[in-house]
């Protein structure tokens, strides 16, 4: 905010609004209450009725669920607390910088604080403060493997504070907000089981043969397979009927930021995910290992994880157009087609359905528990379905609409997500000012 603008003074948090109020968190907060474990020995204090959340449970911001339940018993037995629901909980030690609000009745763990504010601070405003203010909150952490923030250093954080009506103003322009990004997600979840649904279906009944007006026209006649039970006319190969090659990069020394025009990047293996291809999940190249890179993201390719967690190994998106100023690592393969007529796009969606990576997954090795390598001779070798062209290019067609759908709501979401940010900025900072009716100020 520009230093000096009229209406605004300077304060410990900053250039704020002459009618705010700097203070920290502890001057606003009239208690916090922490929790803790039961006996896992004792069995009679676990599954019973009650939730009892841990950090593992901050999958969201807003929750109604915990992986563990406890009894009644537990609570009058152990340190945990039995937490109101709409009560604002944060992590102290893990995931430090988070915040949720359960719509039930929770018990909490000694990782866990209840933050209950005083009457000056609403704690819809507290809960996107802490939003806000998450990266801060993170990097106040200590703690070389597990990071954990003292209370007193949480109590010493600022905040800038507006009279009430103008905190439940912003609350409400942000929840809204949330409201929207709630909807977005209940349809991206929609079309994601959608999808799923329907590469199972695709990939085991196929969508059936073309009569002579070129209507497609179900299979009837199936058989017992390798793979289960499919369409009588197909057959049964491998991965390397389809794909001759696996051509990889190599490892250079890199900085981990975006390149810029002029320069080269090096692929992260973030650079698949979900059967996207991102190629913003990059590092740039530096200057004296330009001689070194090797394997171009070349169009109407697929690009394989080919080692990473045992979740992501096997990992793959298909790739729309080339990027010759792109390269991938020693831990990303790109396929070379083979001369066997096949919808290079269609293989893509194959090789993210659930079976392959389950196949995948089980052909990778590694003594390691966090990382797991597929070699190129058991990845090619996966069975799967020899289909007709036509067949792989209309189940393409079909699982390309679905996915344009969700690439657009995964759109949208980062777009409304980026406008919270924004907001949050804005508003929680004073520098933008919402308008309350006089008399809700008691002007």
């Amino acid at each position: 905010m520009r230093a000096g603008k009229q209406g605004y003074k300077e304060t410990s948090v900053g250039w704020i609004p002459i009618d705010w109020v700097a203070t920290t968190l502890g001057n606003e907060v009239a208690t916090i209450i922490g929790g803790g474990t039961p006996s896992k020995e004792v069995a009679e204090y676990w599954g019973g009725d009650i939730p009892w959340a841990s950090v593992k449970d901050f999958v969201g911001s807003r929750l109604n669920k915990t992986q563990d339940r406890i009894t009644r018993q537990a609570i009058k037995a152990s340190a945990t607390n039995l937490i109101p629901a709409g009560t604002l909980i944060t992590p102290t030690r893990m995931a430090l910088g988070r915040v949720a609000v359960f719509d039930c009745e929770v018990a909490i763990n000694q990782d866990l604080k209840a933050i209950f504010p005083k009457s000056s601070l609403l704690k819809e405003f507290l809960f996107y403060w802490f939003q806000a203010n998450a990266d801060r909150i993170e990097a106040a952490g200590t703690g070389s493997t597990v990071k954990g923030i003292r209370l007193e250093t949480l109590r010493e954080f600022w905040l800038a504070l507006p009279s009430l009506p103008e905190q439940q103003k912003i609350a409400a322009i942000l929840t809204a907000v949330d409201d929207k990004l709630d909807v977005i997600a209940r349809q991206i979840e929609v079309t994601q089981t959608l999808k799923q649904g329907l590469m199972q279906t695709l990939f085991s009944r196929g969508v059936g043969t073309q009569d002579a007006d070129g209507r497609w026209v179900p299979h009837a006649d199936f058989k017992d397979s390798e793979l289960g039970v499919t369409p009588a006319g197909w057959k049964v190969g491998v991965i390397g009927n389809y794909v001759s090659a696996l051509r990889s990069g190599v490892s250079v020394n890199a900085e981990d930021r975006t390149h810029q025009e002029g320069e080269v990047g090096v692929l992260k293996v973030s650079g698949v995910l979900n059967g996207q291809f991102r190629p913003n999940e990059h590092k740039t190249v530096l200057s004296e290992e330009l001689s070194r890179v090797a394997e171009p993201v070349k169009q109407g390719r697929i690009i394989i994880s080919r080692a990473n967690t045992p979740a992501l190994v096997g990992e793959s998106a298909y790739v729309d157009s080339s990027r010759p100023d792109l390269f991938l690592p020693d831990k990303l393969w790109q396929t070379q087609a083979s001369d066997t007529p096949h919808s290079v796009k269609w293989l893509a969606y194959y090789l993210q359905s659930p079976s392959v990576r389950q196949e995948i997954s089980k052909a990778a090795t590694g003594t390691s528990g966090s990382m797991k390598n597929i070699a190129k001779p058991a990845f090619l070798g996966i069975p799967m379905p020899l289909i007709p062209l036509p067949e792989q290019e209309k189940m393409a067609d079909i699982l390309t609409a679905v996915t344009s759908k969700l690439t657009a709501l995964v759109g949208k979401q980062a777009h409304f997500q980026a406008l919270k940010r924004g907001l949050m900025q804005k508003l929680l900072t004073g520098e933008w000012r919402v308008s309350v009716d006089a008399s809700a100020t008691g002007a």
